[in-house]
């Protein structure tokens, strides 16, 4: 059993569309007779509103302020809670927590970006990372964050320096 609902869909035909669902691997055949009942298929659905419907593109800019303010709203008691230790630690230089907030601008894309950059310094395969992020291809998801994986250099090097970090030079440090 999947942790994410699976909801039927409406899925208007039309030739265009027919080709495409038939790449995807759905079956949508023509158009239906009654327009009111368009054919349906399942799919899985990450955002789902109290509800447990899928939440529309019309109110997701709603959704994604609230969840903005709720987590800004957060961020800041979390601040609050740290500054109050600081001061009753009797606020030491340079310790000064920081109030963060959710930047500006910061839209659901962004999030994607992270959670992908984070998988990939985390040592993550690109197959994994593919299947995560619902890439048809692992080479879309080279095309776009290859350069946050390590080059043969960065892993020789460090494969190296895990090996012979601890050994002592073997000549003596020059005398200046």
């Amino acid at each position: 059993m999947s942790i994410w609902p699976e909801v039927l869909l409406p899925v208007p035909c039309s030739p265009v569309r027919c080709a495409m669902g038939r790449a995807a691997g759905v079956q949508c055949g023509q158009e239906p007779a009654d327009r009111e009942q368009p054919r349906t298929r399942k799919a899985r659905l990450l955002f789902l509103n109290e509800h447990r419907a899928p939440i529309r593109r019309d109110g997701w800019a709603h959704m994604w302020a609230r969840m903005i303010t709720n987590a800004n709203r957060q961020l800041a008691a979390t601040h609050e809670r740290a500054h109050a230790a600081w001061v009753r630690k009797g606020r030491p230089d340079g310790k000064q927590p920081k109030l963060l907030r959710v930047p500006a601008g910061t839209t659901m894309h962004d999030l994607r970006h992270f959670y992908a950059s984070l998988l990939i310094k985390h040592r993550e395969n690109v197959k994994t990372v593919q299947k995560r992020l619902g890439h048809a291809k692992p080479s879309i998801t080279l095309d776009t964050y290859t350069h946050l994986w390590p080059d043969d250099e960065d892993t020789t090097r460090a494969a190296g320096d895990a090996v012979l970090g601890d050994v002592p030079p073997l000549c003596p440090a020059k005398l200046a």
